[in-house]
C-alpha cells in the first residue's frame, strides 16, 4: 500500500436517521460527468457575494467538534475575504446549529437552501445529522463539499452531489482493530458506538479485522447525550474485554471513561479521530492515556510547511492556537475556495465540474485530494496516533487503503 508522508436526540430521531440511510441505500441514480453551464441560474451568487452554508452541532454533547470546525472555516473565509474574496466576491458563510440531531439538521438545511438560498454546502461536521439531509440535497441538486460525515453510504456515485474527504468508519475501525489485534493479541474487544449507522459501521470494520480469528466482539449501541454511563460501564466490566473501542461524541467518550474508572475497570482503549484533539484531551486526558486514535489530519506541530502556515494564519486571524477540528474546518474551507476559484463560472454545474477536475490538491492538513467524474471519495488514507500526556505521537503513518 502507498503511504502519504503528511504529518441529546430522542430515539425517534435516531430511528428517522436509520430510515433515511435505508432510503439512500436503495437508490442508485445514474449520473453523467458534470457539464459546466455558465448561463444557468445560480442561487446564492450576486455581484458582491457568494453564500455558503453548513449545519453542525454548536450545542449539546457534540458541540466541541462542531464549534471547532466552524471556527476553522470562518477563520479561513475571513482571510480570503480580506484578500479580495473569490472572483471579486466576498464569501458569506452561515453555520446553523443542528444539535447533532437528524431532525433538527433537516430543518436547518431547508432553511439554508430554501430561505437563505446558499450556493453550496461547505463543510459541516457530524454523521447522523448530515446523513439526514443528503436526500434533500440530492433532490435540490446542491453540491456538498467535504462534509465530515464518514459514513459508508457516502463517497460513491449513489450520492453524486456529496464530495467526501474523510475515510468511512468501516475502513477507519478495520485499520485500528487490525493494528490492535496484530500488536496486542486481545482475546476480547468491546465496542461502544453511536446507535445507528455510526456504530454499525465501526462494528463492521472491527469484524472485518477479526475475520476468522479467535477474538470475540461485544457491541453496545449508545444514544448521544446519555445522562448516566454507569450501566454501560458495568456491562463493559462484566465482559472484561482487553480493549474497548469507542465512537461517541467527545463529551460522551470522556464521561464513559470516567464512569469506567469509577467502577474500577480500565482496559486499553481505541477511538475515532475526534479524540486526537486538545479540546478532548484537556478535560479527559487523565482517563485516556494510551488510547489509540485514528488520525485524519496532520499533527498541529507537523514540520510540513503548509501545516505551519495554517497554524500561523489561524492564530493571526483568531488570536489563539488551533485544535484538530479547527484544522478540519480550515481544510474544508480551503477545498471549497479552491473549487470556486477553478470553476469557469459561478454556477452549480460549473462548481461540480471544477470539483470533478480536482487532482492531487495539497492542503498539508489532509492527504492529497482527487475527485473525478465517477469518484466522490477524495481522500483514502488514515494514520494512527496514541495519547501520551497532552501529546498524540504517531503510531503508524498515513496509509492509503482500499475503499470498503
Amino acid at each position: 500500500m502507498n503511504k502519504h508522508n503528511i504529518a441529546g436526540p430522542t430515539k425517534v430521531r435516531w430511528a428517522e436517521a436509520c430510515t433515511i440511510v435505508l432510503w439512500m441505500a436503495s437508490v442508485t441514480p445514474s449520473f453523467a460527468a458534470a457539464v459546466c453551464n455558465p448561463d444557468e441560474a445560480a442561487p446564492g451568487v450576486s455581484a458582491t457575494e457568494i453564500k455558503l452554508g453548513a449545519t453542525m452541532p454548536l450545542t449539546g454533547s457534540a458541540a466541541a467538534t462542531g464549534l471547532g470546525a466552524a471556527a476553522g472555516a470562518k477563520a479561513y473565509y475571513t482571510m480570503i475575504n480580506k484578500a479580495g474574496g473569490v472572483k471579486g466576491r466576498q464569501i458569506n458563510f452561515k453555520v446553523l446549529d443542528d444539535q447533532y440531531s437528524p431532525a433538527v439538521a433537516q430543518q436547518q438545511m431547508r432553511t439554508l437552501v430554501q430561505r437563505d438560498e446558499i450556493f453550496a454546502v461547505a463543510g459541516g461536521e457530524g454523521t447522523p445529522n448530515f446523513l439526514a439531509v443528503v436526500p434533500f440535497l440530492q433532490r435540490e441538486k446542491v453540491p456538498a463539499i467535504a462534509p465530515y460525515s464518514p459514513a459508508s453510504q457516502l463517497g460513491t456515485m449513489k450520492t453524486p452531489y456529496v464530495f467526501m474527504t474523510s475515510v468511512d468508519y468501516i475502513t477507519e475501525f478495520q485499520i485500528m482493530a487490525r493494528y490492535v489485534i496484530d500488536t496486542y493479541k486481545p482475546k476480547k474487544i468491546s465496542l461502544v458506538g453511536v446507535q445507528g449507522n455510526v456504530g454499525d459501521d465501526a462494528k463492521k470494520g472491527i469484524e472485518q479485522a477479526i475475520g476468522s480469528g479467535g477474538t470475540t466482539l461485544q457491541y453496545i449501541p449508545e444514544v448521544p447525550g446519555t445522562p448516566d454511563f454507569t450501566p454501560i460501564a458495568t456491562q463493559l466490566r462484566e465482559n472484561n474485554a482487553d480493549w474497548t473501542f469507542l465512537i461517541l461524541t467527545d463529551t460522551d467518550t470522556g464521561q464513559l471513561l470516567q464512569a469506567m474508572h469509577r467502577i474500577g475497570y480500565s482496559p486499553r482503549t481505541a477511538a475515532w479521530a475526534g479524540m486526537d484533539d486538545k479540546n478532548y484531551i484537556k478535560p479527559f486526558g487523565d482517563v485516556s492515556q494510551g488510547m489509540i486514535v485514528a488520525q485524519e489530519t496532520a499533527a498541529i506541530n507537523s514540520p510540513d510547511p503548509l501545516v505551519k502556515q495554517f497554524v500561523e494564519q489561524f492564530t493571526k486571524e483568531t488570536g489563539r492556537a488551533p485544535g484538530t477540528f479547527e484544522e478540519l474546518g480550515w481544510a474544508q474551507a480551503e477545498i471549497t475556495v479552491k473549487a470556486l476559484q477553478e470553476a469557469k463560472a459561478l454556477t452549480r454545474s460549473c462548481l461540480m465540474a471544477a470539483l470533478e477536475s480536482m487532482s492531487d490538491f495539497q492542503t498539508g492538513i489532509v492527504p492529497p485530494i482527487a475527485f473525478g467524474p465517477d469518484r466522490r471519495q477524495g481522500v483514502n488514507a488514515i494514520g494512527l496516533v496514541e495519547i501520551k500526556g497532552e501529546d498524540t505521537p504517531q503510531v503508524t503513518p498515513f496509509t492509503e487503503v482500499q475503499s470498503q
